[in-house]
């Protein structure tokens, strides 16, 4: 064995690409002090954010911070590439645009083969996505049947067309009202206008999106021809739901307008809670199932997905380039083996909080489906902030199934490296030194 070379990270410059979600960089950026000190406190590290306001880019905005342990400092970069606003116009288009729409799409996903699609490839998605609409029809189903027992209650004192009217009235009331709550707790708006969007988008139907991801590549291509002079060390673009995809499109983007994008500093995708196979499996979705299959023929850009049996909102144990099973990575893996295209690993999210943690969100999904880009409460194997600000390389982190915690002590200090015959990095007891 012999002491591991080039593991450390001292700057690094992340970009998130967030999902179908009208959050402001502001509000990512409060997100993110809150979770980068949460990591702080976990894994004994000091840790600082350098900027109390985003700072605007021509694609989102960024935000600067550190982390230090006895023995290392990380500086980081922290990039949103915001599309919000298209969200948010989306989202705040006329109720009766987003009926004809929500009608529109679910018909197109059932006429298209889509949904069998998605049942064929992971059942438990399948039954989330009817959950929505089950939960919709529920939820009308009880407004009506309180405004047809108003209607009766009304009719012998009022007259059958007044109770008639008292009963529409009622049953229009108390739908809105359980939209509002409990629906509001399912996110069930946002869940009908995700599917909407999803149709819409994978048909073309929204070209600010498709203009934004453009934008998106040619921030990405102007970050990395300079990250070299500006002693970057590693770029990691990471896409959450189906910011997954915009993720690993724009990267596509980015590789087909210069080929050697990627050859000048390390790039690394991490894709958490993807939905990329909602719009792949779509027959219209060609031009991403490209972008995902151009991506994983560039083994120079190491590609980690990360996926979780407890989060229904994505796809589990689905390879989101071949859309078929899913393989997950052997435990120990050599650092940079991005063999696998890409290389996935399996998580609990019940194993990235603790037990009082989980039991209080366990039953909110979106809650769930967010956490693997959070801060864990514990030292879990996954954590987001482990590849944001943490002190080793992508590749080291990614290689091993433990994750940052496989190489920190409870001091925060690292562990001594050493590399295997075969290429792996093992970490010692700290007591120990490399021969």
């Amino acid at each position: 064995m012999r002491e591991a070379p080039n593991t450390r990270v001292s700057r690094r410059h992340v970009f998130f690409v967030a999902g179908y979600d009208p959050m402001t960089v502001d509000g990512h950026l409060r997100i993110f002090l809150r979770e980068l000190k949460r990591f702080g406190a976990v894994w004994n590290v000091a840790t600082q954010g350098l900027d109390a306001a985003p700072l605007p880019t021509p694609t989102g905005a960024l935000w600067r911070s550190t982390a230090q342990a006895p023995g290392w400092r990380t500086q980081t970069t922290f990039e949103v590439l915001a599309w919000d606003d298209l969200a948010r116009a989306d989202m705040r288009r006329p109720r009766r645009s987003h009926l004809r729409g929500s009608v529109r799409a679910l018909a197109d996903m059932a006429a298209s083969g889509t949904i069998a699609g998605y049942f064929r490839t992971s059942r438990r998605y399948g039954l989330f996505f009817l959950f929505t609409y089950l939960l919709l029809a529920a939820l009308w189903g009880l407004g009506l049947a309180a405004g047809i027992a108003a209607g009766r209650l009304a009719a012998p004192h009022l007259g059958t067309v007044a109770a008639i009217l008292i009963g529409a009235a009622v049953a229009a009331g108390a739908g809105l009202l359980l939209m509002r709550w409990p629906g509001r707790r399912f996110r069930l708006k946002q869940s009908l206008d995700l599917a909407e969007f999803s149709v819409d988008f994978v048909r073309g139907r929204h070209p600010q999106v498709d203009a934004r991801i453009g934008a998106f590549a040619d921030r990405l291509r102007a970050v990395e021809q300079a990250a070299a002079s500006e002693g970057m060390d590693e770029i990691v673009v990471a896409g959450h739901s189906l910011g997954a995809m915009h993720a690993v499109s724009a990267v596509a983007a980015a590789l087909k307008a210069d080929p050697d994008f990627g050859s000048r500093v390390r790039v690394r995708i991490l894709t958490l809670g993807s939905t990329t196979a909602k719009f792949a499996l779509h027959p219209a979705g060609e031009r991403l199932r490209a972008a995902a299959a151009e991506v994983a023929a560039r083994p120079r850009i190491g590609w980690l997905e990360v996926q979780s049996r407890d989060d229904i909102v994505s796809f589990y144990k689905v390879n989101p380039v071949t859309l078929g099973p899913a393989a997950f990575a052997e435990p120990l893996l050599p650092a940079g083996d991005f063999s696998a295209r890409p290389l996935l690993r399996q998580v609990a999210v019940r194993d990235m909080v603790s037990p009082a943690t989980y039991w209080r969100f366990r039953l909110d999904v979106m809650r769930v489906h967010c956490q693997c880009f959070l801060a864990s409460d514990i030292r879990a194997t996954h954590d987001f902030y482990a590849y944001v600000c943490g002190p080793l390389a992508f590749d080291v982190v990614a290689a091993h199934t433990n994750g940052l915690r496989a190489y920190t002590e409870p001091d925060g200090t690292l562990r001594p490296l050493v590399v295997d015959e075969t290429g792996r990095i093992l970490p010692l007891p700290a007591s120990e030194s490399p021969p």
